[in-house]
């Protein structure tokens, strides 16, 4: 399935722009400042109902404009789906083949945006929040139910975190038990999930990196050596004291060693990026399995970040997926060996325009 038909209107300098992209490689060119991210950002709001740049909506809005419209057919081979997604600064309306959804959880069903950028190093080099969801990212498109199982953790925890700030500590056993509860079912679909990414992972970091040996580490936010509800006992006081639950899945982590060492204190900055690209490409892979659904990957400026051999493996890995990408660049010459090969097409963009 693939994006065959975009119109995006009012986002940021993008005043209305209509195009046919290719189902396979997408080459967006143009300076800095032109709309390419922007482009990039309308299409992760299509599927995600939200920036990757920002959580206000005032600045994705174009200067002037009340509402932001994003618009695509989605071709599967048999049937043409439509997705659009309007947003303004009260409400998001989401329609999908005409009909009204109220989740945003709807729009990854039919399309999911896989976003690699400059920032995206910072999976490994910054705290555990982002790898847990990276982690919870994966898992959703494995098993859809995960996502309400999280939503129900997190509920408990935020009412069991409530209790001990306040030092109300009569019902604090009902939501310990609902949190564990909870907490074994993310957990065991966490573990079974990083398992199978570790296998897509070692066979793309060595052709990326080279011949090093990788290892994936999750814990699971306590100790190894005993069960979550007794984790939350042993706890217990601890957790009064602090005010707030100290162990448990919102703490679980996910740790990448190479050659026994861990990744971010062992590889120089530039395999760090590449590592990092790696998983994101065997996240991407394994979702390709899993579902017979748009995958979309959205590429920021990538020949900026890495070395010519280095960018060239990164895009011949993704066009070898057969899945649609689309990429943005200040130089269209790192493209020379993919322009007019295949599928591939070749997009400029000037002050919000495409041509």
């Amino acid at each position: 399935m693939s994006l065959v038909d975009i119109q995006i209107q009012d986002v940021r300098n993008i005043n209305r722009i209509h195009f046919q992209p290719s189902a396979g490689l997408n080459i967006i060119v143009g300076p800095n400042g032109s709309g390419k991210t922007s482009l990039l950002e309308s299409l992760y709001i299509l599927s995600r109902a939200r920036s990757f740049r920002t959580q206000n909506i005032n600045k994705v809005l174009s200067h002037g404009k009340s509402k932001l419209i994003v618009f695509s057919k989605l071709d599967d081979g048999e049937t043409i789906k439509k997705i659009a997604i309007q947003k303004n600064k009260v409400e998001t309306v989401i329609r999908i083949n005409g009909k009204t959804e109220k989740k945003a959880s709807e729009l990854s069903k039919h399309l999911h945006t896989h976003l690699i950028r400059p920032e995206s190093q910072a999976l490994l080099e910054g705290g555990s929040t982002g790898r847990r969801s990276f982690i919870d990212l994966g898992v959703f498109h494995v098993k859809h139910s995960f996502l309400e199982a999280l939503k129900n953790y997190n509920l408990c925890l935020k009412n069991r975190n409530k209790l001990l700030k306040q030092k109300e500590f009569k019902t604090l056993p009902v939501w310990g038990n609902k949190l564990a509860e909870y907490g074994i079912i993310i957990t065991t679909e966490r573990s079974a999930y990083v398992e199978r990414f570790e296998l897509e992972l070692n066979p793309i970091v060595k052709i990326l990196i080279g011949d090093v040996e990788v290892d994936v580490k999750y814990t699971n936010g306590w100790l190894d050596k005993v069960t979550l509800p007794e984790a939350l006992e042993r706890s217990l006081e601890k957790d009064k004291r602090y005010g707030y639950t100290t162990t448990g899945a919102h703490k679980a982590d996910l740790k990448i060693f190479i050659d026994g060492n861990a990744a971010q204190d062992y590889l120089s900055r530039g395999r760090m990026k590449l590592l990092v690209i790696a998983m994101y490409l065997a996240q991407i892979k394994l979702m390709g399995q899993i579902e017979l659904k748009s995958v979309c990957v959205l590429l920021d400026d990538l020949a900026a970040e890495l070395d010519v051999k280095s960018f060239r493996k990164v895009m011949l890995f993704l066009v070898s997926l057969g899945i649609q990408v689309f990429v943005t660049t200040t130089n269209e010459k790192a493209f020379l060996g993919f322009i007019g090969k295949g599928d591939a097409k070749l997009f400029h963009v000037k002050h919000g325009a495409i041509f």
